[in-house]
């Protein structure tokens, strides 16, 4: 994490303590996951379809927070300054029904299962 992309930081709810909380004490349960996945048709403009989600995050700090806790003495919410919006596209047109689930699951997994302790990038 960048300490110099910071906009403010403040100490968690005790709901958001509890949050975090579960989140580590069972990572693998994905309780408070959240995770936006488009199945779109036709054609798209990617690179405008992007910079509309970029200005999305941009105004709105709830999407640029993250909660800090490691060598902290108690957690903190952190808001940074500029978090470019973590966007990964595939193109799987070509596959199969099945194929395309389990290619799916596959990312919805992986994903959840990451250590996202640290302000989004």
């Amino acid at each position: 994490m960048s300490w110099k992309n910071i906009e403010d930081a403040y100490p968690l709810s005790p709901m958001q303590q509890g949050m975090l909380f579960h989140s580590l004490y069972a990572p693998e349960s994905g309780v408070y996951f959240g995770q936006i996945i488009c199945t779109l048709h036709g054609t798209l403009n990617i690179s405008a379809f992007e910079q509309a989600w970029q200005r999305v995050v941009d105004r709105h700090p709830i999407l640029r927070t993250a909660f800090v806790w490691e060598n902290l003495e108690k957690p903190l919410q952190v808001v940074g300054q500029r978090v470019k919006l973590p966007l990964k596209q595939h193109d799987w047109q070509g596959l199969a029904s099945q194929e395309y689930q389990v290619k799916l699951e596959t990312i919805s997994t992986s994903s959840q299962s990451k250590n996202e302790n640290s302000l989004p990038r």
